[in-house]
């Protein structure tokens, strides 16, 4: 489980959804099988919703965002250059 504060109101969630400087991540991945992840987040954000919310998605080989067969996982980082 990843417990996150900090963040700026630069970010958009899921490049889609505002946030404050109040934004709380709550991230849990899981890897169920070697060819799938699971990805779980909460959002607390108060400066930005009435009322924290969630979200799940899974990446898998059948996806045409998904893994490539014999491939490896790839560690994304989001960095910012304030």
């Amino acid at each position: 489980m990843v417990d996150t504060v900090g963040f700026n109101e630069k970010i958009w969630i899921m490049g889609s959804y505002p946030s404050t400087e109040q934004l709380h991540l709550t991230e849990k991945f899981t890897r169920p099988t070697l060819g799938s992840l699971e990805y779980e987040v909460t959002v607390d954000d108060p400066g930005a919703y009435t009322a924290p919310w969630s979200s799940r998605g899974v990446i898998n080989e059948t996806m045409a965002a998904g893994f490539v067969p014999n491939g490896e996982m790839f560690e994304y980082i989001c960095e910012d250059d304030r």
